[in-house]
């Protein structure tokens, strides 16, 4: 049956009833009750028949459950509806209303949307609502009727009996429509929940009949309030009969102690509000009140099994929870299991089909299986290889000879979850060395763990690797060799002219020239070491005292840390010796030390020390410097690889000298390692055996280090400069941190210009603000932040920010110079520099400046601009409304003056101080900036300002006695003198020729 078919039967049923009184009334003499009980019990029988089909179609069980506690309802009501609806039977029809509601309550609280299968626990709600039910028709039916019989025959108090049940029905039918999760149980339950409110409107609209009070008069209307339950009741009974599909459901658990006590407070309010106005169902009895403290006692109980169910199911949820964790704890023993078996199989640990050369050993090192492909790539059988020792496949000075002679290496694979790979050189069984990448997996087994190793073949990638890297070392030797000569012939001549330079100022430049050229020398150098140790490491070893061999070195680095601002300390025990080449180990020092000390910053920390380990020598360069990224880490060894950190490309370097080290070491058959931090420092550890000490030490070779060192002693710049005031040429600030390239830049401005230095960029910034020069001159990559970084605090600031500034860099690609440009560089010129060049855009940018300044003063001395000067408070209120952002930063700090000196030109306290401390500068800055900008002084552009006030003053007639008070002059006399100065008559005679 469709719901469009429901929906026009019973349109069909209301429209008879309709007509009771215009034609089946008068036609066949029938009374209208009796028209209207046989209409409504027409539609009962209807929505009987319905919820029958319903229930036999119901496949779930909670669902068929709600249907038939719903039938029961309703063959009851069609019972009573024929057999008792006289006042006669008046307690027994309340008997059948209370059995009705029970089923109602029955089929609401069976939850058909929570859940397939009915909930089993009577304290989930049915309990509570049935004895809410009961206690509340012993309370509004049986007592009255047994105490107040009249009171009882008015019927009064069933229809309060009645509102209270409908209402709870209402409201269970509304929570689990809240509760819904889908459509259909939203559509199914909607319905349902207007037939319980309209039933619930037709007792209250009853009771107010009563009372002669009602909502709505009788007529069809009130026959329609009797159909439209039975009418809804239908609707809901199609909707469930055309679903075709599973019907869902929300696993959902209720929470009755809330319901309980709502239950509780219900009966309690009416028995309170009854005894407080005297109600009608307030009998002379104390009946009703043990009625109610009987049922404040049921729904204690009630709520304490419920929290005891509830305590009982959470403690049954934990074991619940323990067993399925106990399982998947078995399961995972069980896969371990698995694992291990896999492990355990020879035949799936060594993968007979692989490629590769795959061998399994003890964590000894001894081997015990191996695969066709390592056979063939070993050139032994397999029973030659098991029980061999794996250090015989490396070759006696690779790495790898030594891994399983020390259990830590063994630990630290074993920590490794993705294993460790390692190039290395294998050796055959014929002597044939060949280089492979060993990869190393620990495997854990039931008995004992071993590892598998898995080799690739590399030698034709090394092949064309060392072909390649020979083919680079020889160019870059011969190219060594071809600047060896010029550079020998330009020393000489920096030599010659060394000792011949008259002046100081000449020897400064060709010192600085020298060391440089030296500095050359010695990259030059380790490239050709660095080409040599690669072709032919051949070294002279003799036994030697380590701190003999420390001793030149450290005490030239001494010097040279204490030049660069930092602390140096070494700690060399007297008892160690070591067996080495000692230029070479020299040669590894130095350049160790060298780029401590170059990477880390003034005021940091440079270690030295030694100590036995064992029977390894340990040596600890530390410092505090930038430190070296991870990612720098893993290449820092290789040639020409420098790291990419940002603070290190404000450094010079190649990526030389830890290059010839690493080739050193390699040489010697001695480890380096590394331990850096990025921005806290780094660690260079040398690891050397240990030798036995001699009676008579071998004499050393020259040392290398102090003519090295020399070249990178760099002689001391004070940045600090003292400005003269009366300096008639224009202030230009260099920010450099290499301070032979300051001293470069120097000579060249202070051939026209007074010169600042600063080494930093933060410095930079602080001597800015300080002297407020005429010009800046910025290098783009600084120590500590960059010259972007420079340029726009500079800008931002409205101290510095009319200064020009000039991006002065080796960066000259079209990204950098668009960058800074877009952050209002006014130049960009690229190392090297043509000195004219710079010169010349240095005086054009200060020619521009006095330029401006003119522009500035032409203006603030039109007639239009001072009278916008002297309207103080009009000038205000304008240009607080104009759009600032139209104005550039010299026009927004003129502006931000003339408001602060209109505002306040009549006080004779305004001078430099005020104006000053009220711009947030010092009087030294606002000098400055003032000087740069208009070319005068605060105080004159005070006193003009004042001047061209009183000139207004004077031409509106004022007198003149009163306007050197008037503009802020502390005297009369003053004020005529000042006033004669600037317009060349006294206040009198201006006044009179205006008049005239």
């Amino acid at each position: 049956m469709s719901l469009r078919s429901v929906v026009f039967a019973m349109i069909l049923l209301t429209v008879a009833i309709f007509f009771p009184y215009s034609f089946i009334a008068t036609a066949f003499s029938i009374q209208d009750y009796m028209l209207d009980r046989g209409a409504i019990f027409i539609v009962q029988l209807f929505s009987t028949y319905l919820a029958w089909l319903a229930f036999k179609r119901s496949k779930s069980r909670s669902f068929k459950l709600f249907w038939q506690y719903l039938l029961f309802a309703l063959i009851t009501v069609c019972i009573s509806n024929l057999l008792f609806n006289d006042d006669v039977h008046k307690l027994f029809n309340d008997f059948i209303t209370l059995f009705t509601y029970f089923f109602i309550l029955l089929a609401v609280e069976s939850n058909p949307h929570l859940s397939n299968v009915p909930e089993s626990k009577f304290i989930n709600g049915r309990m509570p609502s049935l004895f809410f039910a009961l206690v509340s028709f012993s309370y509004f039916i049986l007592l009255p009727a047994q105490f107040s019989p009249e009171v009882y025959a008015s019927g009064k108090p069933t229809k309060v009996f009645d509102i209270l049940i409908c209402a709870l029905i209402t409201y269970r039918l509304v929570i689990c429509l809240i509760d819904s999760k889908s459509t259909f149980w939203r559509g199914f339950y909607s319905p349902l929940v207007i037939s319980s409110f309209v039933l619930t409107i037709e007792n209250i609209n009853a009771l107010g009949v009563i009372n002669n009070t009602p909502l709505i008069a009788k007529g069809y209307i009130n026959q329609l309030l009797d159909l439209l339950p039975y009418f809804f009741l239908a609707i809901s009974s199609c909707i469930a009969l055309n679903n075709k599909k599973t019907i869902p459901v929300t696993e959902k658990s209720n929470i009755p102690e809330l319901y309980i006590l709502l239950l509780l407070i219900l009966p309690a309010s009416f028995h309170l509000y009854g005894i407080e106005q005297a109600q009608f169902f307030i009998i002379n009895s104390r009946l009703q009140s043990v009625v109610v403290l009987s049922w404040a006692c049921v729904c204690a109980v009630l709520m304490t099994i419920s929290l005891l169910n509830k305590r009982s199911k959470s403690h049954h949820q934990q074991r619940s929870l323990m067993r399925i964790q106990q399982q998947i704890d078995d399961l995972k023993n069980t896969n371990d299991s698995l694992k291990s078996a896999i492990l355990n199989s020879e035949s799936i640990a060594i993968v007979n089909a692989s490629n590769n050369a795959i061998l399994t050993t003890s964590i000894n090192g001894e081997i015990l299986s191996a695969n066709p492909a390592a056979v063939q790539m070993f050139q032994s059988l397999e029973h030659e290889l098991k029980g061999t020792s794996v250090n015989q496949l490396f070759a006696q000075k690779d790495e790898m000879h030594f891994f399983f002679d020390y259990q830590s290496n063994v630990y630290s694979l074993q920590r490794k979850e993705l294993g460790i790979s390692v190039e290395c050189m294998s050796l055959r069984s014929d002597g044939t060395e060949f280089p492979a990448q060993a990869e190393l997996q620990w495997a854990e087994r039931a008995d004992k763990p071993l590892i598998v190793l898995t080799f690739i073949n590399l030698s034709a990638r090394k092949l064309a690797e060392k072909q390649a890297l020979e083919s680079k070392d020889k160019f870059i030797a011969n190219i060594s060799h071809e600047f060896r000569t010029p550079l020998t012939i330009i020393n000489g001549i920096i030599d010659k002219h060394i000792d011949q330079a008259i002046d100081d100022r000449e020897k400064d430049d060709l010192t600085t020239a020298k060391r440089n050229g030296l500095r050359l020398v010695r990259m030059v150098e380790q490239l050709l070491e660095l080409s040599r140790i690669t072709d032919n490491p051949q070294l002279s070893l003799n036994t030697y005292r380590l701190k003999s061999l420390m001793t030149m070195p450290v005490d030239s680095f001494c010097q040279l840390a204490l030049q660069s601002k930092l602390t140096f300390s070494s700690n060399i025990p007297d008892n160690l010796w070591l067996e080495c080449d000692a230029q070479a180990f020299e040669k590894i020092i130095f350049n160790l030390l060298a780029n401590a000390i170059k990477y880390t910053p003034k005021g940091g920390i440079v270690q030295v020390n030694a100590y036995a380990e064992q029977e390894t020598i340990i040596i600890d360069i530390i410092d505090s410097g930038i430190g070296i990224s991870k990612s720098s880490q893993d290449t820092i060894f290789e040639r020409f690889q420098r790291a990419d950190d940002v603070e290190n490309q404000a450094t010079f370097g190649v990526g030389i000298g830890l290059s010839l080290v690493n080739e050193l070491v390699k040489a010697h058959n001695w480890r380096i390692t590394l331990v850096s931090e990025y921005g806290h420092g780094s660690k260079f550890s040398l690891s050397l055996p240990i030798a036995n000490a001699l009676a008579t030490e071998h004499q050393l070779a020259v040392s290398l280090s102090e003519n090295e060192v020399s070249s990178l002693l760099i002689e001391q710049h004070s940045t600090k400069q003292e400005i003269e005031k009366d300096h008639q040429q224009q202030v230009v600030l260099v920010i450099e941190d290499n301070l032979d390239m300051q001293s470069h830049i120097k000579q060249v401005i202070e051939q026209q210009h007074h010169c600042i230095l600063a080494g930093s960029g933060e410095h930079g910034l602080t001597l800015a603000q300080e002297y407020i020069p005429d010009l800046i001159v910025c290098d783009l990559m600084l120590t500590g932040i960059d010259g972007f970084e420079v340029l726009t605090e500079l800008k931002n600031n409205d101290i510095t920010a009319h200064i020009p500034v000039i991006l002065l860099t080796a960066r000259s690609d079209l990204e950098s110079r668009l960058q800074g440009l877009n952050l209002n560089a006014d130049e960009y010129l690229s190392k090297p520099f043509n000195q004219n060049e710079l010169l010349i855009r240095i005086q054009n940018l200060i020619n521009n400046r006095i330029q401006l300044q003119g522009r500035y003063l032409a203006q603030f001395t039109e007639e239009q601009k001072a009278e916008k000067h002297f309207a103080c408070q009009e000038n205000a209120n304008r240009l607080s409304t104009s759009d600032s952002n139209q104005l550039n930063a010299e026009e927004k700090f003129l502006t931000k003056l003339e408001n602060l000196i209109a505002k306040h030109y009549a006080e004779q306290e305004l001078d430099i101080t005020f104006l000053a401390n009220n711009l947030a500068m010092s009087e030294r800055q606002l000098q400055r900036k003032i000087k740069v900008i208009l070319g005068t002084t605060p105080n004159n552009f005070i006193k003009e300002f004042r001047i061209k006030k009183a000139k207004q003053m004077l031409s509106n007639g004022s007198q003149i006695g009163r306007i050197a008070l008037d503009v802020g002059f502390s005297s009369q006399t003053y004020f005529g003198r000042c006033f004669k100065e600037v317009t060349g008559q006294t206040p009198k005679q201006f006044q009179q020729e205006i008049t005239k």
